[in-house]
């Protein structure tokens, strides 16, 4: 990952915890974990930052929720 990747991962991660009332490193390992970082986070980079962290944090929830790993 880049600078830009890693500042956005790590942006995405705060505004999920917000929402959820989790702290950032019990985020962080259920994101690692299922792959949800590399896979999409960053692989997706160009056209995720584009949308607000309000979005994507709804969107990480519902992926995780698809993968059986819901966040809350």
């Amino acid at each position: 990952m880049n600078n830009n990747q890693i500042d956005y991962v790590t942006c995405v991660i705060g505004a999920l915890a917000l929402k959820t009332g989790k702290s950032c490193s019990w985020i962080y390992q259920r994101l690692q974990a299922a792959g949800v970082i590399k896979d999409y986070l960053a692989a997706a980079y160009d056209v995720l930052h584009t949308f607000s962290l309000e979005y994507i944090a709804e969107d990480v929830m519902n992926l995780m929720k698809k993968k059986g790993c819901a966040l809350c």
